[in-house]
């Protein structure tokens, strides 16, 4: 037997250990880990000697832009920035412009993604100011939908605990999960000050929100996905209410490793909702993802903006960072420095993600798995904004040493970035849209 691809010798994790082992690689599929010296023959060797060889990252919370805003970022710059930061697949949330609202919005996101695209690419649906309005014909091509009750898609659409049941049962019906920003602010409120800003945006709001969701899960079943969790009390409530099948959650890099009292606050460098929060909030979420298993998913929330916008005061500055090309080196220098099990590494960042959105094939490095995987080089290395592949360069990151390097991206079995080059052009390698097992 002979198969498309080896890669030869690189260290992989079986059991929670660094383990010598060869991956064969055989129509976009993991055809078998092996041994070294019992591998098949194969048409390319890829020697992997030192390097760890991992699934690729799976990234459920990105903001890729494009149509009305890709002077921000676009499906190219944006899946180039995920192919170079080690994440193999990403999901697009549909606060876009448009947002993603009906099929036609849907199919322009998915054509453009199909033709620029470097990794696979799946999408969530915003739901109407009438939820009985919600395009049905979506349901096939997305993988989640998402309400934002503090910036609505649609002007006029309040968060009420009745349309919190009309979400969750509408998601419930078609068994997609129902994805929410947990922020109880007033639609349009602003802030004049920074003192105003932040207790706009504190913690209370954020758990507040999540129990106005879980009192309308209580009604209507169905599955619940916090996003970007935050704060220690917000993971407590998540925490009591813990139920897998039910009721999931998501953190990012810098709601774990990075802290309020870090920043001046002068620009919008360090700018994102929910804001960051103090360190014992860093401690928690770190409990949570550890120990706790109350946090299912490490996701970068992704959402590109101008220099511009990011130089501006920070009242006027833009919310959010560039998060694709620093998740995993920041969350590999976690294991590699002892603060996180490789166990809890490879559940948050590869393999929860796909079950909770039921991606098939995907996240784990196994046979018959798809070959999403990404070779990491153990190395000292420093984040610099400016070396992204992504439109945005400003990052709160910016100057941090890590110790781990994607330095190879694999999609589906091809070679899509190698030691700084991308081997193949746009729309070539990924699949569009990526799809929920049924």
């Amino acid at each position: 037997m002979s198969v498309d691809c080896l890669l030869k010798n690189g260290t992989v994790i079986l059991d929670g250990l660094e383990t010598v082992r060869s991956i064969a690689v055989k129509s976009g599929k993991i055809e078998g880990l092996y041994v070294p010296g019992s591998e098949p023959t194969a048409q390319e060797v890829i020697g992997c000697d030192g390097l760890y060889v991992l699934p690729g990252a799976i990234d459920i919370h990105v903001h890729l832009r494009d149509l009305g805003e890709s002077h921000k970022e676009d499906y190219a710059t944006g899946t180039m920035a995920a192919a170079a930061g080690g994440v193999t697949t990403v999901v697009d949330m549909p606060n876009s412009v448009p947002p993603t609202l009906k099929m036609n919005d849907l199919e322009e996101k998915i054509a453009n993604a199909l033709e620029k695209r470097f990794v696979n690419v799946g999408f969530y649906a915003g739901i109407p100011k009438d939820p009985a309005d919600f395009d049905s014909a979506m349901i096939p091509h997305i993988l989640g939908m998402k309400e934002y009750p503090h910036s609505p898609l649609v002007k006029g659409a309040i968060s009420t605990h009745e349309r919190l049941c009309e979400c969750m049962s509408i998601s419930c019906k078609h068994g997609l999960p129902l994805l929410f920003h947990p922020d109880s602010s007033k639609p349009g409120s602003t802030a004049e000050t920074l003192e105003a800003y932040f207790d706009l945006h504190k913690c209370e709001s954020e758990v507040k929100s999540i129990q106005q969701f879980l009192d309308a899960q209580k009604e209507v079943g169905g599955h619940l996905h916090v996003c970007h969790v935050s704060c220690a009390t917000g993971i407590r409530l998540i925490g009591k209410h813990r139920a897998e099948e039910s009721l999931t959650a998501e953190t990012t890099p810098h709601h774990l490793l990075l802290s309020s009292n870090q920043f001046p606050n002068t620009d919008g460098a360090a700018k994102m909702l929910p804001p960051l929060r103090s360190s014992y909030d860093n401690r928690s979420l770190r409990l949570a993802l550890r120990g706790q298993c109350a946090i299912d998913c490490i996701v970068s929330d992704h959402a590109p903006h101008t220099e511009q916008e990011k130089r501006a005061p920070f009242l006027r500055a833009a919310s959010g960072i560039p998060g694709l090309e620093t998740t995993v080196p920041l969350m590999l220098t976690e294991v590699l420095e002892g603060r996180l099990s490789w166990v809890d590494y490879l559940r948050c960042c590869c393999s929860a993600p796909a079950w909770v959105l039921q991606i098939p094939a995907k996240g784990v490095l196994s046979r018959h798995y798809d070959a999403d995987i990404t070779v990491v080089e153990k190395t000292d290395a420093v984040i610099h904004g400016a070396d992204f592949q992504s439109k945005a360069k400003i990052t709160p990151f910016e100057g941090r040493h890590v110790q781990a390097r994607p330095v190879m991206t694999i999609v589906g079995g091809e070679t899509v970035y190698s030691h700084g080059k991308f081997l193949v052009g746009r729309g070539t390698a990924g699949t569009v849209p990526v799809r929920a097992r049924r």
